[in-house]
């Protein structure tokens, strides 16, 4: 088979299996979620977030993000307000944008022979909505998701994929943007690239990480050889 080579290496010769990570990594959504979290924190405490200072706390578990930015959970439910944030995150995600050069790099990845998978910490249905949305369904093997909105770890639904599809852990790579998919990554047996254009920065990503694993940019730098 002949490799793109817009491609960097270490998907052509070590992959055959790429996970992607959904919300900050293909969708443009963080600049949504700073909105909404303001929204929320106008009414309570009226601190505000700029895209600086959101990547500098946003992580999860989701609860422990939000008393980093002074929510009370003696004060109020955590399923109240994942209520109200949905509420306003589904109700403007349809104006975010996917990132730039998504379409061209899964339509690339697709054609050099490989199968790509989604594994998201978003609701499955709200997710595969917007996948239709996007017109981007079709490259994706399998889509896994969770049965809720309390954005929980994905290493189960992971396991889950994996197996469904009888993936082989050493020729695959999750690509996502937050500490989170690194976890899952080691914690399913699977290599990880991060890029630091979603809703981390990249000196977190880069603390936390030691130079294990590649982090990049943006998605972009997958189409500029290494």
């Amino acid at each position: 088979m002949t490799h793109n080579p817009m491609i960097i290496n270490d998907l052509n010769d070590k992959y055959d299996s790429i996970i992607w990570d959904w919300n900050g990594t293909l969708l443009n959504d963080m600049w949504l979620c700073i909105d909404v979290v303001n929204n929320i924190l106008k009414s309570r405490n009226g601190q505000r977030l700029d895209m600086g200072s959101y990547k500098d706390v946003f992580g999860f578990p989701i609860t422990d993000y939000y008393r980093k930015i002074g929510i009370d959970f003696e004060k109020e439910s955590f399923a109240e307000l994942a209520k109200i944030f949905i509420a306003n995150y589904e109700a403007g995600v349809k104006k975010c944008k996917l990132q730039p050069k998504a379409l061209n790099l899964l339509s690339l990845i697709k054609n050099d022979g490989k199968k790509q998978y989604m594994l998201t910490a978003s609701h499955i249905d709200s997710v595969m909505k917007l996948l239709d949305f996007h017109s981007v369904t079709h490259f994706f093997e399998d889509i896994e998701g969770l049965d809720n909105h309390h954005a929980e770890s994905k290493v189960e639904i992971g396991h889950r994929l994996l197996e469904a599809n009888t993936i082989d852990r050493d020729s695959t790579v999750l690509i996502g943007d937050t500490l989170h998919d690194y976890d899952v990554a080691r914690e399913l047996g699977i290599d990880s690239i991060l890029v630091a254009n979603g809703h981390q920065s990249k000196d977190r990503l880069e603390e936390a990480t030691k130079g294990r694993i590649v982090i990049l940019d943006s998605i972009q730098d997958l189409l500029t050889p290494r």
